[in-house]
């Protein structure tokens, strides 16, 4: 068997690059002990996590930190990895593929404010439960059933 790449025409336009981008699972113990997840709304959208591109130059981590401050005004620390996603956008009109690593971050200080800059009407922490349940996209929902995984298994001190 033989594997052949097929390159492109030399006078032909180079595909879009890959657009890199970081988001993060950013959680707290309520006061009862009870775990909660931040989730965003963006004008016009649904609830999800907060994320965004990664800036040339710059580590995921970085990014992840910078995006949660930006979006959500809570800073913490950046944790595990929980899931790395990729699918495909529209982007100008031009299908594009988008990679994102999504990270636990634990919040330390701050209180959920929306940035209108980044088009962000609501942040509110909710009961994984119910964050949950207000996920629509199938993805986002899998990456926050990941986190409570890693939650839990921490938790019980074995990661």
């Amino acid at each position: 068997m033989s594997l052949e790449t097929e390159l492109p025409a030399p006078d032909a336009p180079e595909p879009d690059p890959q657009i890199a981008a970081a988001g993060g699972v950013v959680y707290r113990r309520s006061s009862a002990g009870r775990l909660e997840i931040l989730l965003i709304k963006k004008q016009g959208g649904f609830w999800t996590l907060p994320k965004g591109r990664i800036k040339p130059g710059e580590d995921e981590r970085l990014a992840v930190a910078r995006e949660v401050a930006e979006e959500t005004s809570i800073t913490g620390e950046v944790e595990h990895l929980v899931s790395q996603v990729v699918y495909t956008i529209q982007k100008a009109g031009q299908p594009r593929r988008k990679t994102v690593a999504y990270y636990l971050v634990r919040a330390k200080v701050g209180r959920p404010r929306p940035q209108a800059k980044e088009r962000i009407v609501r942040a509110r922490w909710f009961p994984i439960g119910d964050a949950l349940r207000r996920i629509r996209r199938k993805r986002i929902r899998n990456i926050v059933r990941a986190a409570r995984v890693l939650l839990s298994t921490s938790a019980q001190g074995t990661v």
